[in-house]
């Protein structure tokens, strides 16, 4: 069973054969929890544990060679996806809170943001993220980004992403667009920053990345939580 079972696998099955056997042993479970079983078990989970694999931080350089990607005549998707990870990398976003799900089901506009709340400029810039369920009083929060020297700034890419955005689609009150019209969806943001990393990196690579920046710019943990 060992060897062809993982650790999470193997649990489970003990738990599931417990169950089928204490109404004719009531001290199985007992049993379970003898010295001699519960040593087996740990000598079993150092054997055949494997390693947690965690997706790579975004680093400053990264999103300079991300921006440098698309040259000096960015299209209008290449600026959506410049400010969704410039604004997921600063912002400490999930990627879930920028984009769609892909099952459809899952969709609704109730949890977009809407290009009514942004408040932008030269310095800054700030948008309303909807209500959760873990929102006490579901007011949602606000986004505030502001302008930085570090690497690729954030200010710049949103306003020129929102100028084109105003342009092609002037009476859609979504803020987040693709040049087609569609909300962009996490596949479709994957998809584009996998042409420029390796799939070491994913969606929580932003959130992360920005925390770690912070951290090592000396900002204290209580705050970045």
């Amino acid at each position: 069973l060992a060897q062809h079972s993982t650790t999470p696998t193997v649990d489970i099955i003990i738990t599931g054969i417990c169950s089928e056997l204490e109404p004719f042993f009531p001290t199985v479970r007992s049993a379970r929890a003898t010295p001699l079983v519960t040593r087996t078990m740990r000598g079993f989970k150092r054997l055949r544990s494997k390693p947690v694999v965690r997706k790579r931080t975004l680093t400053w350089d990264d999103l300079t060679r991300a921006v440098a990607s698309f040259g000096n005549s960015p299209t209008h998707d290449d600026l959506l996806f410049t400010s969704i990870l410039l604004s997921g990398f600063h912002a400490l976003l999930r990627l879930g809170e920028l984009v769609w799900p892909d099952r459809v089901e899952l969709r609704t506009v109730r949890k977009l943001s809407m290009c009514a709340s942004v408040k932008a400029d030269e310095n800054m810039y700030e948008y309303s993220l909807p209500p959760h369920k873990a929102d006490p009083f579901f007011e949602g929060n606000r986004v505030l980004v502001r302008r930085s020297a570090a690497g690729p700034d954030p200010v710049a890419a949103f306003r020129a992403y929102l100028t084109s955005r105003d342009h092609l689609f002037p009476l859609r009150a979504e803020l987040w667009l693709r040049a087609d019209g569609q909300v962009p969806t996490r596949s479709w943001f994957m998809q584009r920053l996998w042409r420029i990393f390796p799939r070491d990196i994913a969606g929580h690579s932003m959130r992360a990345g920005g925390a770690t920046s912070l951290a090592a710019a000396g900002i204290l943990p209580a705050t970045i939580q």
